[in-house]
């Protein structure tokens, strides 16, 4: 084994299970199956390296300034990847260990996909959350971090709301002490102790005791303890950016599952993509930090009518002022994203240009700050928020002296310092203009003293600055008293150097050398002063956000026409014209009218059992209420006429299920999970909404279950609950069940065509058009006609005996019935021989003789 290969082997080991990127001069190499992964994933070539052990030792590698690029693509396919950098020169090793010594090189991070704080690894209207999971006794508890942005959270919750809070955080990443059941956590096993989290809090944030943080319990400070060792095994010692942690009461927010986040499409629509869910459909913002404030806000909303009720008076303050809320969006939209810019440079991967985003969305803070202290009667929440936008004047002017106007993303060039902030970096800059005109002037002497006018002065990273020439003139700079040194011999040219030149080439890259150091000193001292002030710079990025999702529902409110909904406690749902922002957009796009419809549910009809044809709207005026009352406690206008809404605990929906073949269940088998984790969690001030219960097994099965699970709802629960069904005989419920009222989505069949009118109206179904559906779906008549028969016998065996699947033995079998393209209505022969027709098989003769016959059937 080489030495270089051994010590890829020990960083190997210390990497574990990340792929491994060793710097090798320009580019990161990746080896043995490292390299088979990565080059598979980046698809790039895998070639060879040498061998060991008699075997070829496979390889890949990327460029390291196009490291960043790779590395997206790696962490989104679910890989971590540790970074092993030089960590000394080759002239640092040369001195340690001789000519032969191996550049030292160590492991500086692990990238993960819960620790990514570079702009292009980010997704920027979304939070990164890194999630731990901690447990005590029967405790348990999720520490949260997005150190973009430096959010840190803790949440106590039961074994049975991990997977809601989960879903509510949409980690990147999830790990834990050991396997969670049921949990895609990744096992670390380090720093998981409620002891050892309670010291790590205390060291961390520089306190004696954590009741300033709401005195976390147990499983919270294991939960933490186990996030902040991660932190510190994969940053490798650099700082990560966290506020102090902030508890989350699990009661602060309305519960919402996964199966209801998923059936809702709250944040991504069940394709996956954001398209077509609730907030694209919502989002207004200007801001990458409002739009990421947006999302969380509906993946949890509020439980606190006042809390509710602060928010929904901030909207309305811009709502009612469209040259206000022009205005402020104007400033906001001038905003960069100073949170994510704070991030990287706590973190210490910043740069110029994260400098000048934090000075240029101060500056916009400020502005909007006093923009809004200008109106007259601010909203209490408003009113709170300015303060905290203001208070970085120095910091602000320091920045605006230091920086040019737009300085660059890379500091290793230097030139982001503006002219006039330090005089001896302004005097080092003139020296090495000064030196770039003598070496110009330079060029001008020799060629004319020579008399070649191709003599160039260049530069590169390996001779410096040089005498160019083309070969056909180099023999003329070769004679020993020509003043030139002979440096390199190439093709097409050859290269000399000469006194004069280096003279002033060393004074041009000494001054020039100094001045990047003069500068890089700088950026240093201008991003203490910046991390210094983090939390309060985090702050004010806090409230320019909430002020951005604020004017953003503003703006979607005017533009929909949405209406300011009313939060009350009594456990009510009163919507009138209420409409799915989602589908409504949709519909409008193809030219047609969304159907609004009125809903008024309260403790004497609580439960609502919907009847009606499929693609008649019942799903969709399910999912609406729901969304209507999610929107309203998030702190939005809501698509309505007008809204009363009960405050809302935990909101379910089982509308729709697919099977999950990864764990063994058919649809049935999940719509039955989903049903039982609402009969165990619901409660009075809970809204469900329920869709085709029962309908993945048989037909007595599925209305026994469907039968049970609406007594339970109304008798037990007892829960605000919409329950949209195709078993007509639940209707009968209604002469037992108090609260239970009839509805249902209104059709008509017009000339044999089944209308749907998408409204909701009292009263059950006068039949379920099945039938009628199907051909609209393009059934083929002959199994349409066989389906009308099979009804037939159907409904005259439950007329007969009461039985629903009586009298069909004497069915007679499927290849002997008569079949017509369509059922024509009994006792007309016309209709009967026109529909027998086919007007594409019919040649002109037979289509006249055709003509003839139904002539004669009308005579007669």
């Amino acid at each position: 084994m080489t030495p270089m290969m051994a010590q890829y082997r020990a960083l190997k080991k210390e990497a574990g299970d990340a792929l491994l990127f060793y710097r090798m001069g320009d580019f990161f190499e990746l080896f043995f199956e490292d390299a088979r992964v990565a080059a598979a994933c980046l698809d790039i070539a895998l070639t060879r390296r040498g061998k060991e052990k008699g075997e070829e030792v496979p390889m890949c590698g990327v460029p390291v300034h196009a490291a960043e690029n790779y590395l997206a693509r790696l962490i989104r396919a679910g890989h971590r990847v540790a970074i092993a950098e030089q960590v000394e020169t080759p002239a640092e090793a040369k001195k340690r260990g001789g000519s032969k010594a191996l550049v030292e090189r160590a492991i500086i991070r692990m990238v993960t996909p819960g620790t990514l704080t570079e702009e292009n690894l980010l997704e920027s209207r979304a939070a990164n959350w890194l999630a731990a999971i901690g447990r005590a006794g029967e405790e348990w508890a999720i520490a949260a971090a997005d150190i973009s942005t430096g959010r840190f959270e803790l949440v106590a919750c039961g074994p049975g709301d991990l997977a809601a809070e989960l879903a509510r955080l949409d980690p990147a990443e999830v790990i834990a002490k050991e396997k969670v059941p049921g949990m895609d956590a990744v096992p670390t096993g380090e720093g998981f102790d409620s002891v050892a989290g309670e010291k790590a809090l205390k060291l961390r944030f520089g306190v004696r005791t954590l009741d300033g943080f709401g005195a976390p319990g147990r499983a919270e400070l294991c939960a933490a303890g186990g996030l902040l060792a991660y932190l510190g095994a994969t940053q490798k010692g650099a700082d990560t950016f966290l506020a102090p942690p902030r508890r989350i009461e699990r009661s602060a927010h309305m519960a919402i599952d996964p199966a209801t986040r998923e059936s809702l499409e709250i944040t991504s629509s069940q394709s996956g993509g954001l398209k077509g869910s609730l907030l694209e459909c919502v989002d207004r913002c200007v801001t990458a930090g409002g739009r990421r404030m947006l999302a969380q806000d509906l993946s949890a909303p509020l439980t606190d009518r006042a809390a509710i009720a602060a928010r929904l008076a901030m909207v309305q303050h811009f709502a009612d002022d469209q040259l206000r809320r022009d205005d402020v969006r104007r400033l906001l939209k001038a905003m960069p994203d100073i949170a994510r810019a704070l991030g990287r440079l706590v973190a210490g991967r910043g740069g110029p240009r994260d400098l000048g985003q934090l000075r240029d969305g101060l500056r916009e803070a400020r502005a909007l700050s006093a923009r809004l202290a200008e109106d007259a009667d601010l909203p209490e929440l408003l009113a709170s928020l300015l303060p905290r936008l203001t208070g970085h004047d120095a910091l602000i002017d320091e920045l605006e002296r230091a920086l040019v106007p737009s300085p660059p993303v890379e500091a290793a060039k230097g030139g982001y310092i503006a002219e006039g902030y330090d005089p001896e970096l302004d005097g080092l800059r003139d020296a090495a203009s000064g030196g770039k005109k003598a070496i110009a002037m330079l060029e001008t002497r020799y060629r004319k003293a020579t008399g070649i006018n191709a003599l160039k002065i260049r530069h590169n990273n390996v001779l410096g600055y040089h005498i160019e020439v083309p070969s056909r003139h180099a023999e003329a700079l070769m004679a020993e008293d020509s003043g030139f040194t002979h440096r390199q011999t190439m093709a097409s040219a050859v290269r000399f150097n000469s006194p004069d030149l280096h003279e002033e080439a060393t004074r041009l890259t000494d001054a020039a050398g100094q001045a990047l150091e003069r500068e890089a000193r700088h950026l240093d001292a201008l991003t203490r002063r910046v991390v210094e002030r983090a939390a309060a710079l985090a702050d004010s990025a806090d409230a320019a956000h909430r002020i951005d999702v604020a004017a953003g529902h503003a703006a979607r409110a005017v533009e929909g026409g949405w209406t300011l909904p009313a939060l009350v406690e009594d456990p009510c749902l009163e919507i009138e014209g209420g409409r799915h922002p989602v589908v409504e957009a949709a519909v409008e796009a193809t030219g047609e009218r969304f159907i609004a419809n009125d809903l008024e549910m309260g403790p004497n009809d609580r439960l609502w059992l919907i009847t009606g044809p499929n693609m008649g709207g019942k799903s969709t005026f399910l999912r609406q209420a729901a969304i209507i009352a999610l929107l309203a406690q998030a702190g939005s206008y809501v698509p309505a006429a007008s809204a009363r809404i009960g405050l809302v605990d935990r909101l379910f929906s089982r509308v729709g299920a697919a099977d999950n073949l990864a764990r063994g269940r058919s649809t049935f088998m999940v719509e039955m999970v989903e049903t039982a984790a609402i009969l165990s969690q619901a409660s009075r001030n809970s809204l469900v909404i329920l869709d085709e219960i029962g309908r993945g097994t048989s037909t007595y099965d599925g209305l026994a279950i469907a039968w049970a699970v609406v007594e339970a709802m109304h008798d037990d629960i007892k829960a605000r609950t919409l329950f949209a069904t195709h078993y007509h005989e639940l209707t009968r419920l209604a002469d037992r069940l108090d609260a239970l009222s009839l509805h249902h989505v209104r059709a008509r069949e017009y000339k044999g065509e089944l209308v749907l009118l998408h409204e909701v109206a009292d009263g059950p179904a006068d039949r379920s058009y099945g039938i009628a559906v199907a051909k609209l779906a393009g059934l083929a008549p002959k199994v349409l006609s066989r389906a009308r028969a099979v009804l037939e016998k159907l409904e005259e065996g439950r007329e007969a005996s009461g039985g629903i699947a009586a009298g069909l033995d004497a069915l007679p079998l499927f290849a002997a019935m008569p079949v017509a393209a369509e059922e024509p209505e009994k006792g007309d022969p016309l209709a009967k021989a026109l529909s027998d027709i086919d007007p594409d098989a019919l040649s002109p003769r037979e289509a006249l003789d055709a003509l003839y016959r139904l002539k004669q059937l009308a005579d007669d």
